[in-house]
């Protein structure tokens, strides 16, 4: 089952960051607990114009693929073109980002931290 520890996580949205990113949101990984205690990692984007955080994780043990979780809201949301077009932008960073998350993990050598070639 592909391991993906908070450092690993770290590493993969550093790339991202590097290679495909132009958006100011902050995208920061936290220890998360999976399992018996293991340390799973979290990705969390914070998005300019969203007054929730969203959650990327992977979609069960041993799944390349991620899911994204907008977190609770207290009220409404309501906002302007310009502030939409915005979040428009921030949602397609973000399915970018769980794309390229995807892309690792299929690729990803369990237990190892390399990488199997593509």
């Amino acid at each position: 089952m592909p391991y993906r520890s908070k450092k690993l996580l770290q590493q993969w949205v550093r790339e991202f960051i590097a290679t495909r990113d132009d958006s100011p949101s902050g995208i920061e990984v936290l220890r998360h607990d999976g399992g018996a205690g293991a340390d799973t990692g979290l990705v969390v984007m914070r998005m300019t114009d969203l007054p929730s955080d969203v959650y990327l994780y992977p979609a069960g043990p041993g799944d390349p693929n991620w899911e994204v979780n907008f977190g609770p809201r207290e009220r409404d949301l309501t906002m302007s073109a310009a502030k939409l077009r915005n979040l428009a932008k921030e949602l397609t960073r973000a399915a970018a980002l769980c794309e390229f998350l995807e892309a690792k993990s299929a690729h990803h050598t369990p237990g190892s931290g390399h990488m199997t070639a593509p």
